[in-house]
């Protein structure tokens, strides 16, 4: 009687295994159309970063971006126009960018999302060589041309 039991029960554990949420390899992600869309404009914004690319950078912003900066200080904050203004100026500093974006959890709820991911960049600022780590945060909004930035970056 005892063989026939170890296959009664380890079927219907199979079946709750098989069911469950598939995952991006390698990571703790949940493997859905949404996700891999937010990867992808996370890793299109890294290359743009890395590349010094403005406008690759603001062709994944939406005009309704708005950033704080991390403060409380309005005068860090950003908007779509004074990010446009701004960013060629403030990537045009830099040289010898390298930046590393893990991504730890997205979060999908109906037309928005928002990212977390740990931030590991080095780059040259005015000659001298800098490193910065950081937890992040990306938010995001699902408009007719895809995922969007809205605030994050």
């Amino acid at each position: 009687m005892r063989p026939l039991l170890l296959p009664l029960l380890a079927s219907p554990l199979l079946a709750l295994v098989a069911c469950g949420p598939h995952h991006i390899p390698g990571t703790d992600l949940e493997d859905t159309g949404d996700t891999r869309a937010i990867i992808d404009v996370i890793q299109k914004y890294n290359n743009a970063l890395v590349a010094k690319d403005a406008a690759g950078i603001l062709a994944l912003v939406d005009p309704s971006f708005h950033d704080t900066g991390g403060t409380l200080a309005a005068d860090d904050d950003l908007d779509y126009a004074k990010l446009k203004a701004v960013l060629p100026q403030r990537l045009a500093r830099l040289s010898d960018i390298a930046l590393r974006m893990d991504i730890k959890t997205i979060d999908v709820k109906g037309d928005a999302a928002s990212a977390v991911y740990t931030w590991v960049s080095s780059f040259k600022l005015a000659n001298r060589a800098m490193t910065e780590s950081d937890i992040k945060r990306m938010d995001l909004k699902r408009t007719a041309s895809g995922w969007k930035i809205v605030s994050g970056i």
